[in-house]
């Protein structure tokens, strides 16, 4: 998706800084994007790929809240 670079350039952020922020590595920053979970913007007159702060944070906060309720079939130990 293209963007002007007039348009909330502020929100956006390279994917050196989005996988900081998240606290991830770039490589994961690439499978949320292969996946779609994470949308990639082109801002016309730079280079390079962005992706907006607000959609990086709720796939942060997805992947926290999927990690607290588990891996679907994980072992539980009754006693």
């Amino acid at each position: 998706m293209r963007l002007h670079p007039a348009d909330e350039l502020s929100e956006l952020l390279n994917l050196d800084q989005a996988a900081r922020l998240a606290n991830v590595s770039r490589r994961t920053l690439d499978r949320w994007i292969a996946s779609r979970r994470l949308r990639v913007y082109e801002v016309r007159g730079h280079t390079g790929r962005y992706v907006r702060e607000d959609e990086l944070l709720e796939v942060e906060r997805e992947r926290r809240r999927s990690r607290r309720r588990g891996r679907p079939g994980a072992r539980v130990n009754v006693a």
